[in-house]
């Protein structure tokens, strides 16, 4: 009977023990653990242009006695948008050389700046008998003019501002840098103005539609 009690004894105290490390452990056992992966999705970048409508100069140029001193005026407007990080350049260009002719005899000739290659912070007038036409560029935002067409309120090709109807240069048939932004666009894109003034110090003209066809491309950085 001793024998019994003893087993029986030692029974319950081994069954009490199991019990106890189980209540201890459990929790241990059930408890949720907690673990974090990633999903990557890649976005790639893009840009896109819009295309302008062609543009008419402000006012007719009589052949003969010109328009000096009263330049004719247009403007085209490009909205780039692009999601690239480090933005986009853009250039300009003509297809032709001067930019503005009527046929292999009469033109405009390409504006000249007082120094190769800076633009002209005032448009000057041209000599006498001839005729000009040039361009400035007025983007969204100033500071994404490229150094050659920002101005300092005097001269070109210094200083951080971009005045209107200021810097006047020529287009060539190659490209012309005109914009370097360095971040991305919002949705709503960057209009990008390019402002093109005409004028004639009585150059004799033959009558009809002289053309300029201008090409401006944007590329991400």
């Amino acid at each position: 009977m001793k024998k019994l009690k003893k087993i029986i004894g030692l029974s319950l105290s081994a069954t009490l023990i199991i019990s106890m490390v189980y209540i201890v452990l459990e929790p241990a056992i059930v408890s949720a653990v907690a673990d974090t992966a990633t999903v990557t999705a890649t976005v790639t970048e893009e840009i896109s242009i819009t295309s302008p409508s062609d543009a008419t100069m402000s006012a007719t140029i009589p052949g003969m006695t010109g328009n000096p001193g009263a330049p004719v005026t247009a403007s085209l407007t490009w909205t780039v948008k692009t999601v690239n990080a480090t933005g986009f350049a853009m250039v300009i260009k003509s297809s032709t050389t001067p930019s503005m002719k009527l046929d292999a005899t009469y033109d405009f000739n390409d504006y000249t700046p007082a120094v190769a290659g800076t633009p002209d912070y005032t448009w000057s007038q041209p000599a006498a008998a001839t005729a000009e036409f040039g361009f400035t560029v007025e983007p969204a935002t100033a500071a994404d003019t490229v150094a050659s067409f920002l101005d300092n309120a005097s001269t070109c090709n210094t200083g951080a501002l971009n005045t209107a109807d200021k810097c006047w240069s020529n287009v060539t048939s190659g490209d012309t840098s005109i914009i370097n932004r360095t971040t991305n666009t919002t949705s709503s894109g960057e209009a990008e103005v390019v402002k093109f003034w005409a004028e004639s110090n009585a150059e004799f003209l033959k009558e009809g539609s002289y053309v300029a066809t201008i090409t401006v491309t944007a590329t991400m950085n």
